[in-house]
């Protein structure tokens, strides 16, 4: 079992614009990424400082562009089953593939499109808005903000929101949002982790073992 946890930034291309949530109207401008078996963190963030690179504790920071940050992804997405998101289903797997494709990229693996963890094959896709929403069925839907703060979790949106990334971007504060997407990421994992451990179904964890 190899799981990658995954987040992404996005603005919209007319920033003066709320298009950023868009894959037909915006870019992605930082990729996140952790995989917990190796412990190793990465992000991909477009600079204009080609070949930018600088660590901290957790996470290297990588400059690229959007095409090499997705060629990057897809370069090392096969070695891995399992997907791990929040709001991935209408968010990041949107983005992933329209921006491929839009920047002349052919996807290496197929993450898995079906809603439900149990009919799903390897790569899996845990969306865990999904899984921790009862698969939309709970009224009042929770933001990762929430779930962080309900679950004990450090909330990585006390450092930055969403709503400020675009302001960020057009003052040349990319390094501050790769960061934050880092935080992210982090987030996203220790939910996934929970979620791993308290809710995943029988079904799902009987095949990884049997894989």
């Amino acid at each position: 079992m190899s799981p990658l946890i995954l987040d992404l930034e996005t603005v919209g291309f007319d920033t003066a614009n709320a298009d950023s949530l868009s894959p037909y109207k915006g870019q992605i401008i930082s990729l996140g990424m952790y995989d917990p078996k190796r412990n190793l963190g990465v992000v991909y963030y477009v600079s204009n400082t080609p070949g930018e690179e600088f660590s901290d504790d957790s996470y290297t920071y990588k400059a690229r562009s959007e095409k090499e940050l997705l060629e990057d992804f897809w370069a090392s997405a096969p070695e891995y089953d399992i997907f791990a998101t929040f709001n991935g289903r209408a968010f990041h797997l949107p983005f992933l593939y329209i921006r491929s494709v839009a920047l002349g990229i052919r996807p290496s693996v197929e993450i898995a499109r079906q809603r439900y963890v149990t009919k799903q094959s390897s790569p899996y896709h845990i969306d865990l808005f999904d899984e921790y929403t009862f698969h939309g069925s709970v009224t009042k839907k929770p933001s990762l903000s929430v779930l962080c703060d309900t679950l004990g979790i450090d909330n990585p949106k006390l450092f930055m929101s969403g709503e400020d990334i675009t302001e960020a971007f057009l003052a040349k504060k990319i390094v501050d949002i790769a960061r934050y997407n880092a935080k992210d990421v982090t987030a996203i994992f220790k939910l996934y982790e929970k979620w791993f451990t308290h809710l995943a179904p029988k079904s799902f964890i009987n095949a990884l073992e049997l894989s």
